[in-house]
């Protein structure tokens, strides 16, 4: 691509380190220059032991345009997902200095299909290879499609990478619109608008089938030795144009490889896998019975064919036997490992048919365990759900009483506190006001469970503790439940955040207070909780985007008890909120399920309480962790039952929206 002149960027050469100060790679030698910049194998000097890895680094220039950043983010988020032999595994996606950014992926030969067909190697393909590569590719597309439910979108022989070990390499998951920006700035059209069905022309949201159209192109360009079209073709062309039958298929293969291309994209087939399969199965068989349950090698010619494109397969359940396991993986595209013979076919494909029967028995016994535990699962529910109803009502029939201080207006009000039993009083609350803010990682410096950043409006009331939960709050909880008192490692209790509290421990104390007091205490939202970290602010703390000493406690913020022990609450400036140590000191429970993204994540500030809630959500960092950690958007995971000396958590409260009356 080449055109940037950053000197960093313009300057990469063998043995440098690039990288995040957290994760660091040493490149070795260059690949290619390509049309999203250059292309290294690299060393990953993060791991116990030297891994080689492909690091796809991006020219700056393409970095000034947001829409590019965005489709790199949901991009390495939705790969991230994939855990398949043919679809490239991908590590991350880091940035140095606020110049470089990069992909991490698995070590790659810098081999694609387009440089196949390009340099005319495609057409030196036999058959059989060619098959082994369409298969590959198949199974890649529909296993894709699982693991992200939507379409790929740039299908075509540029995001194929071909691996000496390996075989079929696909790539570029939801890439299209990163593409398309690459191919403007370098005046040369994204290679996949050649391959895109005829509703990718239009602003809708295209349906996994758009990709089965793209692969019938790539199959079509596979036989006949020519691309069906151009990528100056445009919608109007792709539903008219006729397209000449290549020579190596039959009239029925022919016909089966024509729906692929079909204007409605229900009309095509749904999967891959199926459109490659009925081209299989369609091809002429010989006219005599197939009698032996072993067919014969798949390498052997048929008689009379000539160039015609065909496998020795019987019909039925065996050949859909043979597709299923790869035609026994025999398929190589380095082109340097033979075909089995004929005695090695018979026994692999013994092997491969026990090793089935097995796998069947297996998906069986798993399929009635999943049952069972459904049913036990709807029972538990039931009964949380009775126990919850109780507890409402309880709470529903305690006084209501407003805080001790009393007002007119709540939007004028700032602090207060609720007065409890004893004279004693709980957490001071700060009320946060209302405002939308960018949650994630703006600066592109964090893990990829920090992405895609994305606005969030909170307009709802509520308001957030000042400081940590302490030890005397806690204290006080636990001896009027008779609860056991945490450990305080012998820090010190009284104005330190308590420790060693799991999240279901700190969600009763919410749910006490609560009761005790006859206002909606809750633990905050993970997204409120960012919010009013940042308190209007984009750096990756509320003070910057540098750690500064005497701002908060963490492993290296300069302080006296970095990566000892904790401090007592409030021991530094609040933020412009007037909250205390939202950055560092303990790590704090949020309301929040963990998810791995924020892809489906609600824009209204609500909590993530659907799907999976293995893992709850912990934010803020501690007197633990290295800096990078206490940034106001990194995120991380705990079972909910666990317990730590860094762990503690603080509370919200949800306010009225109306005026109160005294």
């Amino acid at each position: 691509m080449a055109i940037s002149h950053e000197p960093v960027y313009d300057g990469l050469k063998p043995g440098q380190i690039i990288g995040p100060d957290h994760h660091q790679f040493k490149l070795s030698r260059q690949l290619e220059l390509n049309r999203f910049g250059q292309l290294w194998q690299a060393d990953d000097l993060s791991t116990s032991r030297s891994v080689s890895v492909t690091l796809q680094i991006f020219d700056p220039a393409l970095l000034k345009h947001q829409g590019f950043i965005d489709s790199a983010q949901k991009h390495i988020v939705l790969s991230k997902k994939f855990k398949h032999p043919h679809l490239t595994e991908y590590y991350g996606m880091f940035r140095q200095k606020g110049v470089l950014l990069f992909f991490a992926i698995e070590q790659m030969d810098g081999l694609t299909l387009e440089k196949l067909i390009n340099n005319s190697q495609a057409s030196k393909l036999k058959d059989k290879q060619k098959k082994g590569l369409l298969q590959q590719l198949a199974t890649a597309i529909d296993n894709a499609h699982t693991g992200a439910g939507q379409a790929h979108k740039a299908i075509c022989p540029e995001s194929i990478y071909i691996n000496k070990q390996g075989g079929v390499k696909l790539a570029n998951f939801a890439f299209d619109e990163a593409m398309k920006i690459a191919g403007e700035l370098s005046n040369t059209p994204s290679s996949h608008l050649a391959y895109q069905a005829p509703e990718a022309f239009h602003p809708a949201t295209v349906s996994m089938q758009a990709d089965t159209y793209s692969f019938a192109c790539i199959i079509y360009q596979l036989l006949s030795g020519k691309a069906p079209f151009l990528v100056s073709d445009d919608e109007s062309i792709r539903v008219r144009k006729e397209l000449k039958k290549p020579s190596s298929l039959n009239s029925d293969q022919w016909a089966i490889l024509q729906s692929a291309f079909a204007t409605d994209p229900e009309k095509r087939p749904h999967q891959a896998t199926t459109l490659l399969k009925q081209i299989f199965d369609a091809e002429d068989q010989p006219e005599a019975p197939i009698e032996a349950e072993i067919p014969a090698p798949l390498h052997e010619p048929v008689k009379g064919s000539g160039k015609r494109w065909r496998l020795s397969l019987p019909r039925g359940s065996m050949a859909t036997l043979i597709f299923a396991v790869g035609f026994l993986l025999g398929f190589s595209i380095a082109f340097v490992i033979g075909w089995y013979n004929t005695n090695e076919v018979e026994l692999a494909l013994t092997k491969t048919q026990a090793a089935l029967r097995t796998v069947q028995t297996d998906i069986a016994d798993l399929q009635t365990t999943l049952r069972i535990e459904r049913e036990q699962r709807s029972l538990e529910t039931n009964t949380l759900q009775t126990a919850l109803n109780s507890k409402i009502d309880e709470l529903n029939t305690l006084h209501k009483e407003l805080l001790d201080v009393k007002f007119a207006d709540p939007d004028k009000l700032t602090v207060f506190s609720d007065q409890l039993d004893d004279g004693f009083k709980g957490p001071q609350m700060i009320i946060i006001p209302r405002g939308s803010f960018t949650m994630g990682d703006q600066k592109l410096v964090g893990d990829d469970n920090e992405l895609p950043a994305h606005k969030v409006t909170i307009s709802h009331r509520f308001a957030l503790a000042r400081n940590e939960v302490t030890f005397n709050d806690y204290d006080y909880y636990a001896r009027s439940m008779g609860r056991p008192l945490p450990d305080d490692e012998g820090w010190g209790r009284g104005n330190r955040p308590v420790i060693n509290v799991s999240w279901k421990e700190a969600k009763a104390y919410a749910q006490w207070l609560a009761l005790l007091t006859g206002q909606p205490y809750r633990l905050p939202t993970e997204a409120e909780w960012e919010y009013a970290a940042r308190a209007n602010t984009e750096t990756n703390y509320w003070w910057g985007d540098q750690l500064e000493s005497e701002r908060a406690v963490c492993g290296e913020c300069g302080t006296q008890w970095d990566g000892k022990t904790t401090a007592p609450v409030a021991s530094f400036p609040p933020n412009s909120w007037g909250i205390h140590d939202m950055n560092g000191n303990v790590d704090e429970w949020v309301e929040d399920c963990y998810q791995d993204s924020y892809f489906g994540a609600s824009d209204d500030g609500s909590a993530m309480i659907d799907g999976d809630c293995t893992f709850r959500v912990m934010r803020g960092g501690s007197w633990f962790d290295i800096g990078r950690v206490i940034r106001s958007s990194s995120r991380y995971r705990y079972l909910p039952d666990s317990r730590k000396n860094s762990w503690g958590f603080r509370i919200a409260l949800d306010l009225p929206d109306t005026t109160i009356e005294e």
